[in-house]
């Protein structure tokens, strides 16, 4: 049973931690620590200054990167309970707030950490090599992206530049590409490394349309699925699942989905969704009896591709569920 609810604001050099209490922000309820061994230690003395088991304590904290990354080491040794929020999930929940400050924040924190203590879930730091596939993951992404902007540069302004200029940028378009290579190959190299990664990631590429970014991307933000074990968990969390949008009896919209979610995994499955409407006689058939082929507003190709979007994710939890390879079907 957690008795002792905590917020910790986490920044490179220091934790502003804030233990909450019904009589207010007390300045007693407050202290800043290093973010070292050090600091940790000097936690430890505070909790039982305060009197605190550190058996009973939940913290939260929001994700910080690499900033979290010893304070979470710590936690994990000394088995005490924390979890990581989203930074604009806290926000919304406390409301309208007025001011700034890592004090405040780390007060923030302790009260959305025990206003929501019923439904929290306590985190669970991923394996060494989810952590080096995240990392690796959102680098590759990033060159990516720089790969597409020069591609358009060169495409678009080429013609009112001479040659050095086309020649420039089709050099670091080719450096690029050459490090992209060799990030996908760090990647199969850790998977293949990891039998229990490694399976799942062969499950999943045998889905038609998922490939190997999709796969990587599921295995990465669900902790090999260890974080997700519903479909539908998985949808909303990256922006697929629809949600309703009525009021009384004069506002009644069509489901959408939510702009909120990890939207870069949400684009990914867009790509596999498409592929799979080429490739795949099922979807393919799926997508014409339910696309209606107008023009204009009265069209619902997001809608429909979004439907197929969500098939694929249940077949992807379907596969490791079963951990089985998908079976494609004669149609």
């Amino acid at each position: 049973m957690k008795n002792y609810f905590i917020g910790i604001d986490v920044s490179k050099m220091k934790l502003d931690v804030a233990l909450h209490s019904t009589e207010g922000r007390l300045n007693c309820n407050h202290i800043v620590i290093e973010n070292n061994g050090k600091g940790f230690k000097d936690l430890l003395t505070w909790f039982k200054k305060m009197g605190i088991n550190h058996q009973e304590v939940l913290i939260c904290m929001e994700h910080t990167g690499i900033y979290a990354d010893k304070v979470v080491d710590f936690f994990e040794t000394k088995g005490i309970a924390y979890s990581l929020q989203s930074a604009l999930h806290v926000k919304k929940s406390l409301g309208l707030v007025r001011g700034k400050s890592d004090k405040v924040d780390a007060f923030r924190l302790s009260e959305f950490c025990y206003e929501k203590r019923a439904t929290i879930k306590e985190s669970q730091k991923p394996s060494q090599n989810i952590i080096v596939l995240k990392h690796l993951f959102t680098e590759r992404r990033k060159l990516v992206g720089t790969r597409a902007q020069y591609k358009q540069i060169r495409s678009e302004i080429a013609i009112y530049q001479g040659k050095g200029f086309v020649k420039r940028k089709e050099r670091i378009i080719k450096n690029l590409q050459r490090d992209i290579d060799e990030i996908d190959q760090e990647i199969i190299e850790i998977i293949k490394s990891d039998p229990e990664i490694y399976c799942n990631f062969l499950l999943l590429i045998s889905i038609i349309g998922i490939g190997n970014v999709n796969a990587v991307g599921a295995i990465v933000y669900t902790n090999n699925f260890k974080n997700f074990s519903d479909p539908r968990a998985y949808a909303c969390y990256i922006g697929v699942a629809p949600f309703p949008c009525s009021s009384g009896t004069s506002i009644h919209k069509r489901k959408s989905v939510s702009k909120m979610g990890r939207l870069q995994l949400k684009a990914d499955l867009t790509q596999a969704a498409r592929s799979a409407i080429l490739y795949d006689p099922q979807m393919k058939a799926y997508f014409k009896r339910k696309f209606n082929d107008k023009k204009g507003a009265e069209s619902n190709y997001g809608t429909v591709l979004n439907a197929v979007k969500f098939k694929l994710i249940c077949r992807m939890f379907s596969v490791i569920r079963r951990q089985s390879a998908y079976i494609k079907f004669a149609f």
